[in-house]
């Protein structure tokens, strides 16, 4: 029964999600989000996720709460300190493979639409991570992974589109 609530939790914050209609909304489940993959992963011992989102939930925190994007110059040096941690944890515990990789690369995307863009920058971030991190799922058989990660693309990709129309239509 745990492991069934650690797989459907982050499927309810997935769901969720097609309510984001803020940025801001969007941070606060993805904060929600990696509480519970992160959380999901370690129950499955898929320890380079776990750091991984561990990592992101900081790094969403940090948008939360400054509420401001970083110089493109900070945003390289963040993402690629965050990505030695990540490594060496994956390289300390043997997980070198590009199966272990795939978090990284979805940790990038996302990092970087966090810390460097703006609401529709960050949710095509978030929708290649998103695809990425599906992939993952599927690969390491973590299905609720999978179904969030499919949710949470598909909810994105409905408010880029919103965010698009908008924009075309709009005078300026």
């Amino acid at each position: 029964m745990f492991e069934l609530l650690l797989h459907g939790f982050p499927v309810a914050f997935a769901l969720a999600s097609f309510w984001s209609n803020t940025e801001r909304k969007l941070l606060l489940l993805n904060l929600g989000l990696c509480i519970a993959i992160g959380s999901l992963l370690a129950f499955e011992q898929a320890w380079g996720g776990a750091v991984v989102i561990t990592v992101a939930g900081l790094s969403t925190s940090y948008r939360l709460v400054k509420n401001k994007l970083l110089s493109p110059i900070a945003t390289y040096i963040t993402l690629i300190t965050m990505m030695v941690i990540v490594l060496t944890v994956n390289n300390l515990t043997g997980k070198t493979s590009l199966i272990e990789a795939m978090p990284a690369l979805t940790f990038m995307a996302y990092r970087f639409g966090e810390l460097h863009c703006k609401e529709a920058g960050l949710r095509v971030c978030m929708i290649i991570g998103s695809i990425n991190f599906t992939a993952y799922g599927v690969i390491t058989q973590t299905w609720g992974l999978a179904i969030t990660e499919a949710l949470f693309a598909v909810s994105n990709l409905w408010y880029y589109m919103k965010l698009r129309r908008a924009m075309r239509t709009s005078p300026i």
